[in-house]
């Protein structure tokens, strides 16, 4: 009964998988490190894009803006306002196929199609906050440049072209209202501002903005001053970071990780994300698995069987760890034609990488948090809104993060934060945006 979960440990210690033997204050300060070096514009895995955005400004009520939430194949088109209460009130939501989701657009028609989704909105208000979460490049107008489209948008024209700016002109020669004024950001910035709004009433002394879903991201605000690779900037005031996470190149990893970064469409990039994001973790579980059968940590019946199962989504690791003796899902259907010791190891391994996510996630919102300077004062936490499924529906998940951050933040690191969720969170962080810049 106690081979095979002896064996499975010596698997995961070997290819250092194990949360119990990685130094978390060192990642801490790694990954704070690297932050500080990305900030001065030096050499580091963490890009830590400026947005330019602020967040200075209260949020008014009973304003009117236009918000457009675009990060896959649809954009969504509403007018937002808050009451006095802070509540959010959306009308006349639209939801509209990407441009280029369905064949190619020259850049003219890509802008000329975005712009006709805006004008049954266009007489409402005169601003835009658009959460545009696509790799842009920002500029201090708080626009953006498009670097790249993913997800098969079909529109190469539209690459090194300011969005907002293309977007209020197609608007204004379609004869609609002249929009003052366009706001880009990402999802995660926009993460972070729809917290602003989270608990109306509720004083916090910061504010973090998290994306764990298919990918991973973090944003907080940052002093001017400590800027240091962007001149002219008003060393008093503060914007919005964007800190490209994913990216973060100093987590302690084993071979298991390196083989499987191998295995992907971008060797060497995203090694943090791809120990974590839902678009990664189920697929290293299933190649950790295979390896370990390979290794003697799981039978050869385990690895003929694991060989067999094309692939594993987020949702199926997921009915795993929640239901590990069903055949509705590719990893019980294995389990159940193993003897127990090899179902247990199996289950243990696929635990333990979820574990181990749940750590890499801490390092990172605690390193994000001890960066601000905030939360010393227990009355006003930091508020660390979060938004994504790994984080929220990820069997144990958010409670794994928050043990991990609470066995840190201690001993003279002491931080309050509360973790949060804000429904619609991209629709109504471009909102805030738009009425805050």
């Amino acid at each position: 009964m106690n081979r095979r979960p002896q064996s499975i440990e010596s698997f995961l210690r070997r290819n250092r998988m194990r949360p119990r033997d990685i130094d978390f204050g060192a990642c801490c300060d790694a990954y704070l490190d690297e932050m500080g070096r990305g900030l001065g514009g030096r050499t580091s895995t963490l890009p830590m894009i400026p947005t330019y955005i602020e967040t200075a400004r209260e949020v008014p009520r009973g304003e009117r803006v236009i918000a457009l939430d675009a990060g896959g194949t649809n954009l969504r088109v509403a007018v937002v306002s808050f009451d006095p209460q802070g509540k959010p009130v959306v009308e006349d939501l639209a939801r509209y196929r990407m441009p280029g989701s369905d064949g190619e657009l020259d850049r003219d028609e890509f802008f000329r199609t975005m712009a006709g989704y805006v004008l049954p909105v266009a007489a409402r208000a005169d601003r835009v906050g658009f959460c545009f979460s696509y790799a842009a490049e920002m500029t201090p107008a708080k626009d953006g440049k498009l670097l790249y489209f993913t997800k098969e948008i079909k529109a190469p024209g539209v690459v090194g072209q300011l969005i907002g700016a293309n977007l209020a002109t197609a608007v204004g020669a379609a004869g609609a209202r002249p929009l003052v004024r366009v706001i880009l950001l990402n999802d995660t910035v926009a993460t972070l501002l729809a917290g602003r709004n989270a608990l109306p009433g509720r004083r916090f002394d910061g504010f973090v903005g998290v994306v764990c879903g298919t990918g991973l991201n973090v944003a907080y605000v940052e002093a001017n001053s400590n800027l240091g690779k962007v001149s002219g900037l008003d060393p008093n005031g503060a914007q919005i970071i964007n800190t490209e996470s994913g990216s973060f190149g100093r987590d302690p990893r084993g071979r298991v990780d390196e083989e499987f970064d191998a295995t992907t469409a971008d060797p060497g990039k995203y090694r943090h994300e791809k120990m974590i994001s839902g678009a990664y973790l189920s697929s290293l579980c299933l190649f950790a698995a295979r390896r370990a059968a390979r290794d003697g940590a799981l039978s050869a019946d385990a690895g003929r069987a694991l060989d067999r199962v094309p692939s594993l989504t987020g949702r199926e690791l997921n009915d795993f760890l929640l239901y590990p003796d069903q055949d509705t899902h590719p990893l019980g259907v294995v389990s159940r034609t193993l003897p127990p010791d090899d179902a247990r190891a199996l289950y243990r391994l696929c635990d333990t990488l979820v574990e181990r996510a749940s750590l890499f996630v801490a390092v990172t919102l605690c390193a994000v948090v001890l960066k601000t300077g905030r939360g010393k004062d227990p009355r006003f936490p930091v508020c660390i809104t979060v938004d994504g499924s790994t984080f929220w529906q990820l069997r144990g998940f958010r409670c794994r993060v928050e043990a991990w951050m609470r066995a840190f933040l201690k001993d003279g690191r002491e931080r309050a934060w509360e973790i949060a969720s804000v429904d619609d969170a991209p629709l109504l962080g471009a909102a805030i945006a738009a009425l805050t810049n």
